[in-house]
């Protein structure tokens, strides 16, 4: 396997309940974890801080379990440079970072672009507080993107369940090293109560501040969107409902996605069979080369913390069309 993140190849040879359609673009993956190893279409990022295990028993289901730990304080003196073990030459460098990470394996990506949708079970333990800051579990990216930051996040910061986009930052006279905005798309609160978007660099900012003297606006389909539109540029997140509280609990997401930063892109958000949003317009970043492909990641990313969290994953389907993921229609109400 190749030492450098960018190019990560896994090939894991094991039997397992998983099921890969033979065409890429429209790969249809599925995924009980009911296997005690992984699945091939799997990359288990491992590193010092964190463990993963395979068809545990949770709650009568059986789920991939991956827990982060703090650092050992030494790590903060390594040389800064993303990447996980590699398992040929146990190679590793700190990137000053905790992660916990599942990753689509990279001969399963998909094209940026491509009409894709999810569908999984996630379970957050209770160990975020209120004061926690950073803290990403699952997100979507671009392969050789232009910028570090992720094109979907979910984001539990001070233990609110928020999802966010990422887009080049184009509002008028905004300081040249905001060359991002963070555009928030779903809400445990109402999105009017907060900007559309906050400009930030390619280190990651806080999240946004509550402005309760904002007054909400209605679109015409009945959807909340924000009033205030921050450096949010040629986008629109439409709010249909609220995300539930995450913590101690499984929580079923859906998510359509059709990522392009060409103004064409669409998301939207299902949560617990209920609509949470529609996002529409411009995701992503503009760059030289061409852009390639998209992967999914599941688990925990976070600046250091002195506690252990736990996130557990179960039900996991991509397809490429609503179907595949939601056969009964329970899952992706209007």
């Amino acid at each position: 396997m190749p030492k450098r993140l960018s190019l990560f190849l896994p090939v894991i040879l094991v039997s397992s309940c998983i099921t890969v359609a033979p065409e890429i673009s429209a790969a249809a993956i599925k995924d009980d974890f009911s296997s005690k190893s992984p699945g091939k279409q799997w990359f288990v990022c491992k590193r010092p801080e964190n463990r993963f295990s395979f068809g545990d028993t949770s709650d009568g289901r059986t789920v991939m379990t991956s827990v982060v730990s703090p650092l050992p304080k030494i790590e903060a003196f390594h040389e800064k440079h993303t990447g996980c073990i590699d398992e040929d030459t146990k190679d590793y460098k700190a990137d000053g970072d905790e992660r916990s990470e599942l990753w689509e394996a990279s001969d399963t990506w998909t094209k940026l672009g491509s009409d894709v949708w999810y569908r999984f079970d996630m379970y957050v333990d209770k160990s975020i507080t209120p004061t926690t800051g950073r803290f990403v579990i699952g997100q979507w990216k671009e392969e050789r993107s232009a910028r570090n930051s992720p094109l979907v996040a979910q984001r539990f910061n001070g233990r609110n369940f928020s999802v966010t986009v990422e887009q080049d930052n184009l509002a008028p006279g905004h300081p040249e090293e905001d060359n991002l905005c963070r555009v928030l798309i779903a809400d445990q609160g109402s999105l009017a109560s907060k900007p559309a978007g906050w400009p930030h660099g390619d280190k990651e900012p806080p999240p946004p501040k509550s402005i309760a003297t904002l007054m909400s606006h209605t679109a015409t389909d009945g959807a909340i969107v924000a009033a205030d539109k921050g450096c949010a540029v040629g986008i629109l997140p439409e709010q249909y409902g609220r995300l539930p509280d995450p913590f101690g609990r499984w929580t079923t997401m859906v998510y359509h996605l059709k990522l392009t930063p060409d103004g064409s892109a669409l998301i939207e958000v299902w949560a617990d069979g209920m609509r949470i949003g529609r996002t529409s317009g411009r995701i992503g970043f503009k760059k030289d080369d061409p852009h390639l492909r998209q992967y999914f990641k599941f688990g925990s990313y976070r600046d250091s913390a002195p506690f252990d969290t736990t996130t557990k994953l179960d039900n996991f389907y991509r397809g490429s069309k609503r179907s595949e993921v939601d056969p009964d229609g329970k899952l992706t109400l209007n």
